[in-house]
C-alpha cells in the first residue's frame, strides 16, 4: 500500500512534466485570429478522385502538336488524411534564408516520431535532397516540346549539378529561384507512384512533421515575394509548371498545402495559408495571417497527422535539431494547442485575400 501511495504521486508528476513539455516550443501567447501564431485544418481526408498522371508525350519539334500530351487516369482516394497522406515534397520560393529543417515520421508504435531527415545550413543534409525544376544537361532531361524535369539543385540554389547534393548550399534562396525537397530514395531505386521523368525522388508519405528555421528578407521587386508550400510528390515528378495532378476540386486536387506564401498585391509583411485538393479549397482568409519574419529567425513546425485527420502549422520559440526523436505527445500538444481552426468540409471554397493574389509560378 505504501508502495502505491508513493508510485502514484510519481506517475502524475511525470505525466504532468510530459504535458508541459509538450508545448515548452509553442509561441505563447497564441494568436488565433488577426496575426497568426496557430493554423488547424480539420476533417484534412477526401474521397472520390483526381487525374493521376501516367506519361507526358511531348511531341516533336517545331510543332510539339501531339494529342493528347498529359496522359492520366483516374485515381480513388479515401480515408484520413487524405491525399496528403500520399508522398509530399516541400517547396521554397525566395527571397528567403533556410538555416535548418528537420522531417519526423511515426515508428511501428505511433509512440515516437524519428527523425527521417535533416539539414542545417553549410553541411551536408541526411536523407534530404534539394532540388529544382532545371533538368537537362546535368541531371534530369530536356526537352523543347516537353521542357525541364526536376534535377538536384547547386550550392547556391539558382541551377542545376550532376548529383545529389554535389554542392554544399549556405542557405540563401534569392528571389528569383524556387526549390524543394526529396528524400534521398530515387524512384530507379524503389518505384514511385505515378509518373516520373529524368530526376525523380521520393517525398514523405503518410504521417509527417516539417520543422523549418528561416526568415523572408524583403524583396527587391513588389511581385516576387516569398512562399512555403507542400505539395503531392507526384507533381514535381511529372511537371510542377505543366503536365501534373494539382489543382481543386475534381479531378484535379491531388494535394497542396500553401503553410506560409506572401501574396502579391497585399500586404508584404504578411503571409496566409492555403489547402487545395479534390474537395476543393480553402485557408485562412482575409483577415488571418502569419507574420513575414523580414529580419529575425522564425521556426515553424506543420505536422500531417492522419491518426486525428489534421494539419496544424504552429509558429515555435525554438526547436533543438539534434534530436533524433519525438514523443506522441509532444505531437499531441501542437495538434491541440490553441490556433485558428478551420475545417475542410467537403465542396470547401478558397477563402480569398483582397488586393491579393498569388505569384506567378515558376518566376
Amino acid at each position: 500500500m505504501r508502495l502505491s501511495l508513493v508510485l502514484f504521486p510519481l506517475a502524475m508528476l511525470c505525466s504532468t512534466v510530459q504535458a508541459q513539455q509538450s508545448t515548452d516550443n509553442l509561441v505563447s501567447p497564441a494568436s488565433t485570429s488577426g496575426s497568426l501564431t496557430g493554423l488547424k485544418y480539420t476533417n484534412v481526408g477526401a474521397t472520390g478522385t483526381y487525374n493521376q498522371v501516367t506519361n507526358l508525350i511531348p511531341g516533336t519539334f517545331p510543332s510539339c502538336t501531339v494529342n493528347p500530351f498529359c496522359i492520366t487516369q483516374r485515381k480513388q482516394i479515401s480515408g484520413n488524411l487524405a491525399p496528403f497522406n500520399e508522398e509530399m515534397t516541400f517547396n521554397f520560393r525566395g527571397p528567403l534564408n533556410l538555416y535548418n529543417i528537420a522531417v519526423y515520421q511515426p515508428d511501428s508504435s505511433g509512440k515516437t516520431w524519428m527523425q527521417a531527415s535533416s539539414w542545417t545550413a553549410g553541411q551536408p543534409p541526411s536523407n534530404l535532397v534539394f532540388m529544382n525544376n532545371y533538368g537537362g544537361d546535368k541531371s534530369g532531361e530536356f526537352s523543347i516540346c516537353g521542357g525541364n524535369s526536376q534535377s538536384f539543385a547547386n550550392g547556391n540554389w539558382t541551377d542545376a549539378t550532376t548529383a545529389a547534393n554535389a554542392e554544399i548550399a549556405d542557405g540563401f534562396l534569392d528571389e528569383d529561384h524556387e526549390i524543394n525537397i526529396m528524400t534521398a530514395q530515387t524512384c530507379a531505386d524503389s518505384p514511385c507512384d505515378g509518373f516520373s521523368r529524368g530526376t525523380a525522388n521520393h517525398g514523405w508519405a503518410d504521417s509527417k512533421m516539417l520543422v523549418v528555421t528561416f526568415d523572408m528578407p524583403p524583396s527587391s521587386d513588389a511581385s516576387k515575394v516569398p512562399a512555403i508550400w507542400a505539395l503531392n510528390a507526384q507533381v514535381v515528378r511529372s511537371a510542377e509548371y505543366g503536365c501534373n495532378c494539382r489543382g481543386q476540386g475534381s479531378p484535379g486536387g491531388c494535394g497542396e498545402l500553401d503553410i506560409l506564401e506572401t501574396l502579391v498585391g497585399a500586404d508584404p509583411d504578411q503571409g496566409i495559408s492555403e489547402i487545395y485538393s479534390v474537395k476543393g479549397a480553402t485557408g485562412s482568409g482575409n483577415n488571418n495571417f502569419f507574420a513575414r519574419p523580414t529580419s529575425d529567425k522564425a521556426t515553424y513546425a506543420v505536422v500531417f497527422d492522419v491518426q486525428t485527420d489534421s494539419i496544424a502549422i504552429q509558429h515555435l520559440t525554438s526547436w533543438d535539431y539534434t534530436q533524433t526523436s519525438v514523443a506522441r505527445d509532444v505531437i499531441d500538444g501542437y495538434l491541440n494547442a490553441p490556433a485558428m481552426q478551420v475545417s475542410f468540409a467537403t465542396g470547401a471554397r478558397k477563402r480569398g485575400v483582397v488586393g491579393g493574389h498569388r505569384r506567378s509560378h515558376g518566376l
